[in-house]
């Protein structure tokens, strides 16, 4: 399944284009990670196809969780192995591939997380709390005009908090919100913050936010052309000159174009998003997208007892852990898949590489929409 695109490759059209692409349609976790050329690029030791990879994201835009999972376990592995070649790093990769290529039910619970994964994993999860990254690897403008507009518009005295530092800055809103501002960003609010039964923030760059819970009171953060609205919760928002991206730590957030906001026959419904999903606005066309974070965290701890560690049990058991541990509904045809067990031991494991382990011993396939997993089988003897 691996190929190269060399840069030095001449211009083609985009019959030739689409027919060089469509092998990545099928690529998973595992062909990004062994891709020369996408480790190259994530590891900014070769700019020369950032197009190619940023055209596949926008071609199969399903593929973009995984592309930000493989750069985020390239980029742990690059920071915390120094000194280590790519083919050593392919060789570790390999092995980790090869726990997996079995599909009988009787082999030895498969472990696939190495010593390698574990390490990336950790530093992905601890290193951003929630696990967010930008895909590219490359920074984008803010968009201080349409950010500037909105307050501009606002009748109400404003404050305003500008992070010109390197670091994070603390903020604590007049009710109590707590405000973690990413480097350059930008936040306005009401010198008055409640009113007209509203607590309502302007924000440009990135910041994540913990809300005190008031539903007499909701809190609403535009940005770049998305309202986004909590009664209390924590979640992220960032904005670049394209796009912005809402991803959920806890409780329930919906999201809605701020050009819809008045106009509520003409618009889509109220997006709703819980916890490990995020949704993603195209500033150009206005349009919301939901999928999974790329990398999302337990919101309850599994059984003690058992974990994940199952002993030739039912698929359909260790989906509904997958889905009770994390949150992310998971759907499958269970009379297809009735036949299907296997004995696999999931510990540490993110919840992309448990997916992976189980789909590929068992022979099934699984995509990403609309914030949920879809497992294809053609079913188990």
């Amino acid at each position: 399944m691996m190929f190269r695109l060399f840069a030095d490759y001449p211009p083609v059209n985009r019959e030739a284009w689409c027919f060089i692409m469509k092998n990545y349609k099928d690529y998973n976790l595992e062909d990004f990670l062994l891709d020369d050329s996408f480790r190259l690029w994530i590891t900014r030791q070769d700019g020369s196809t950032s197009d190619l990879w940023e055209r596949i994201a926008r071609e199969y835009p399903d593929k973009k969780v995984i592309m930000q999972q493989a750069g985020d376990l390239i980029r742990s592995w690059k920071a915390h192995s120094a000194g280590v070649s790519d083919s050593e790093l392919e060789e570790q990769v390999q092995r980790i591939l090869e726990t997996t290529t079995s599909k009988q039910p009787e082999q030895k619970p498969v472990t696939m997380l190495s010593r390698w994964f574990a390490m990336a994993a950790a530093v992905a999860v601890v290193g951003f709390g929630i696990g967010w990254y930008a895909w590219t690897g490359s920074p984008e403008k803010h968009t201080a005009v349409a950010y500037s507009d909105y307050v501009a518009k606002t009748s109400l005295p404003m404050k305003e908090m500008i992070n010109t530092s390197n670091n994070i800055m603390l903020l604590t809103l007049p009710e109590g919100s707590k405000v973690k501002l990413h480097p350059k960003g930008r936040i306005s609010y009401p010198a008055q913050f409640v009113h007209d039964k509203k607590r309502e923030v302007y924000l440009s760059g990135e910041a994540f936010f913990d809300v005190v819970k008031d539903a007499q009171n909701p809190f609403f953060v535009y940005a770049n052309g998305l309202v986004t609205r909590v009664l209390g919760t924590s979640f992220r928002v960032k904005t670049t000159s394209t796009n912005v991206e809402v991803l959920v730590s806890s409780g329930r957030v919906s999201v809605l174009p701020i050009k819809d906001i008045d106009h509520p026959g003409d618009h889509n419904a109220e997006l709703l998003l819980t916890p490990n999903q995020q949704a993603i606005f195209s500033v150009k066309d206005h349009l919301i997208s939901k999928s999974i974070t790329n990398m999302p965290l337990e919101l309850i701890k599994p059984d003690p007892e058992d974990g994940f560690v199952f002993e030739n049990q039912p698929v359909s058991k260790i989906f509904s852990a997958l889905e009770k541990v994390y949150g992310i509904p998971i759907i499958y045809d269970a009379s297809v898949m009735e036949n299907c067990s296997l004995r696999v031991e999931l510990s540490h494991e993110p919840f992309f590489v448990k997916l992976d382990v189980i789909t590929q011993t068992i022979g099934a396939a699984y995509r990403v929409s609309d914030g949920q997993v879809i497992v294809t089988s053609e079913g188990c003897n």
